[in-house]
C-alpha cells in the first residue's frame, strides 16, 4: 500500500423539487471549472446513491453523493476561504449550483487519506 496525500470534500445531498440532473450537473461543472482554473481542486465525481437493503439507515437522506479532490489539505483550505469570502465570479457560480440543491439536505464531510492500493 502506497501513502496518499491530498484531500476529498464530500457532499451528500438531494436535488430540489424543481431541479433536474443534467442543470445540477452545468451548474457543478462551472463551479468546478472555475476552483480549477484557480488550482484549487484536481477532480471530482458525482454518484447517485444506490441503497442497500438493511444498511445506512443511520446515514442522512440523501440521494447524490460529490465528491472534490484537492492536492492536499492546504488546497481544500485555501478554496475553502476563497469560497466563504462570497466575492464574484463565484458568488454567482456557487449560488446557481446550490439552489438546485434541496434547502437541509447537504451534508459536508472532509477526509484525507492515509494508505490505498490501487489495484489487486
Amino acid at each position: 500500500m502506497a501513502e496518499q496525500s491530498g484531500a476529498y470534500l464530500h457532499g451528500l445531498f438531494a436535488l430540489a423539487d424543481h431541479a433536474a440532473e443534467p442543470a445540477f450537473f452545468a451548474a457543478f461543472s462551472a463551479f468546478y471549472g472555475h476552483l480549477a482554473e484557480l488550482g484549487f481542486v484536481s477532480g471530482y465525481r458525482i454518484a447517485r446513491r444506490q441503497p442497500l437493503d438493511g444498511f445506512g439507515s443511520k446515514l442522512p437522506q440523501f440521494d447524490y453523493h460529490v465528491e472534490i479532490a484537492f492536492p492536499s489539505l492546504a488546497h481544500d483550505q485555501a478554496c475553502y476561504d476563497y469560497v466563504k469570502r462570497d466575492d464574484e465570479p463565484v458568488r454567482s457560480l456557487h449560488r446557481a449550483m446550490t439552489a438546485q440543491v434541496r434547502p437541509g439536505s447537504a451534508d459536508f464531510f472532509l477526509t484525507a487519506p492515509l494508505v490505498a492500493s490501487t489495484g489487486r
